[in-house]
């Protein structure tokens, strides 16, 4: 019964942050009624992540998030070994192409953007952030992380996930998505063609830690403007050169 409590207890504290961080500054009443709470207990929620410095209130009465949050997702970001790793890569891409690169890291069926650097030659910048999730279907990297596995494991992915269409251009029948990922692995870099934001291109390949498993992936993201149908080849080929020198390192050692 305790541990019951205990639980419920915890679900309820990160529903209230999890609003908070979707919806900005929220009143007691709205946020209650939003999560389904009673409004003391939405009360007395607020105020302990108050106390525990990861919520104000303002002048209007409302809530709203700190800064600590984001304090301590730095923190896990700064633990993630892969990243430190692979950022002089992506300086390097980003130098190279123009473009903005980025380097994702799976979550069961998601993806998180865990790194980001932005060219200075192009004004043109990309809507993604650091800390953003997006469904595995929809996008180059999530492409190229769901061809290292078997068709029937990318299938049961695909099958819990939002397939909705995004664009026009949005594949949302697993018979095109499989075949995307078959030319995926018949390339070694993957695609998304306006799939997940009009107008955006994106290149992707996987990367495999020392233990073998693909959890991350790095992309060159464009506008179609700038990420031309003659360009494709060049910057999949910087990619897929950039993985080969990266997997030597880490077969030697230098890691």
């Amino acid at each position: 019964m305790e541990e019951n409590n205990t639980m419920r207890a915890a679900q309820r504290l990160f529903a209230v942050l999890e609003l908070l961080a979707q919806q900005g500054a929220m009143g007691v009443t709205e946020l209650s009624m939003a999560a389904k709470l009673n409004k003391a207990t939405g009360f007395r929620l607020l105020n302990t992540l108050a106390a525990l410095g990861y919520v104000r209130q303002e002048g209007s009465g409302k809530y709203r998030l700190t800064y600590k949050l984001l304090g301590v997702a730095g923190k896990l970001l700064e633990q993630s070994d892969m990243r430190s790793l692979v950022r002089p890569y992506l300086e390097r891409i980003a130098a190279q192409t123009g473009e903005t690169v980025h380097l994702v890291q799976r979550e069961d069926d998601h993806l998180v953007y865990i790194d980001k650097v932005e060219p200075t030659v192009n004004s043109i910048r990309m809507v993604s952030r650091v800390g953003m999730a997006q469904p595995l279907t929809c996008t180059a990297v999530g492409k190229a992380l769901l061809a290292v596995h078997s068709e029937r494991e990318a299938r049961e992915v695909f099958n819990r996930s939002p397939v909705r269409p995004l664009t026009p251009y949005t594949i949302t029948r697993w018979e095109d998505f499989s075949a995307e990922l078959a030319q995926v692995r018949r390339l070694g870099y993957a695609m998304d063609n306006e799939e997940n934001e009009l107008g955006v291109r994106c290149i992707a390949v996987a990367l495999a830690d020392f233990s073998g498993r693909c959890t991350h992936a790095v992309s060159v993201s464009a506008p179609v403007s700038r990420m031309t149908d003659e360009r494709v080849p060049r910057i999949a080929a910087q990619l897929l050169e950039f993985r080969s020198e990266f997997m030597k390192e880490w077969e030697s050692g230098q890691h």
